[in-house]
């Protein structure tokens, strides 16, 4: 549901380790990278994420769940669902005044970022600290594209 009141996009690349960040424009249709945060604690990680989403005027967060070539979940699935549950219950009262919490598959996300640096010739210590944001980029995108063309293919009909 892109244009959720005008308000931005963020996209999330869990990782056990980072967690990758990305933002769009107010209108939702480009997304670009933001950074990425340590995955230290769950506690210290939402409190993160919750003052992006203040200060950034979030209405939409697109969480990367990677789903294996089979369509089954991975291992990482697992946590990333705990991750979820835990940023909902934080996130309760924003919930409720109408931010939107959506899943999407992210499956080639990480190598799509690493095939985009290795293109622009990115040093690898480089890539390492770019890698967690530009994936999430990509989730992102991908998530607010596939919307905008739902929206258009029921408009032509």
């Amino acid at each position: 549901m892109p244009n959720v009141n005008n308000k931005k996009a963020l996209g999330i690349d869990y990782g056990l380790k980072r967690i990758g960040l990305s933002l769009s424009d107010d209108t939702q249709t480009i997304a670009f990278p933001l950074k990425y945060i340590l995955n230290d604690s769950a506690k210290k990680t939402v409190f993160e994420l919750k003052t992006v989403i203040e200060e950034e005027n979030i209405g939409l967060v697109v969480i990367g769940m990677p789903i294996g070539l089979k369509g089954k979940k991975t291992e990482i699935s697992t946590e990333i669902e705990k991750f979820i549950e835990v940023l909902k219950e934080s996130l309760k009262e924003k919930i409720g005044y109408g931010l939107i919490l959506t899943v999407y598959d992210e499956r080639f996300s990480s190598a799509q970022a690493q095939r985009s640096l290795i293109e622009q010739n990115i040093k690898r210590n480089k890539r390492k600290e770019k890698i967690d944001s530009i994936a999430s980029t990509f989730i992102l995108q991908s998530y607010l594209d596939k919307q905008k063309n739902m929206i258009e293919k029921k408009i032509s009909e």
